[in-house]
């Protein structure tokens, strides 16, 4: 299974200076937990909503005066959108994410695949494929 057919299309995409107030209201708003930060089309980093939590709310910074940049986590891990579903399961446990940003051919951002995308379409994959996925989650797990 190809991943441009399980990823989420359309991702909110932001510039670096984006400020994370906004970015918040962002994911609320539209039910997001991710936005892509780019440059020139290009995907440099990415805030989750984990980032807010650990780097914004957690240690009580004022939220007013942090930008994208500030709070984002990357390099970010990117993947073709022409790859196999097992290839973006190897890439997240390899690198220990739960999200990948998916580009086209000139690396311009056009999805984003989460595990839940992985999981949600387990009944129309392998078994194989579902076994790397539960693995890789019971890493993820552990790892917290």
């Amino acid at each position: 299974m190809k991943i441009s057919e399980i990823m989420a299309t359309s991702p909110v995409v932001v510039g670096p200076e984006t400020p994370v107030e906004e970015i918040a209201r962002l994911m609320r708003d539209r039910s997001i937990s991710s936005v892509v930060l780019v440059r020139e089309s290009r995907p440099v980093g990415i805030v989750t909503e984990r980032d807010l939590v650990h780097r914004v709310l957690a240690p009580g910074v004022d939220a007013a005066s942090l930008r994208a940049w500030d709070v984002c986590s990357g390099p970010v891990v990117a993947i073709s959108q022409r790859g196999s579903v097992d290839d973006a399961c190897d890439t997240m446990r390899e690198y220990g994410i739960r999200r990948l940003v998916v580009v086209d051919d000139s690396d311009g951002v056009v999805g984003v695949l989460t595990t839940d995308d992985i999981g949600f379409n387990l009944r129309s994959m392998s078994e194989e494929l579902a076994v790397k996925y539960l693995i890789m989650m019971r890493r993820s797990t552990d790892r917290r």
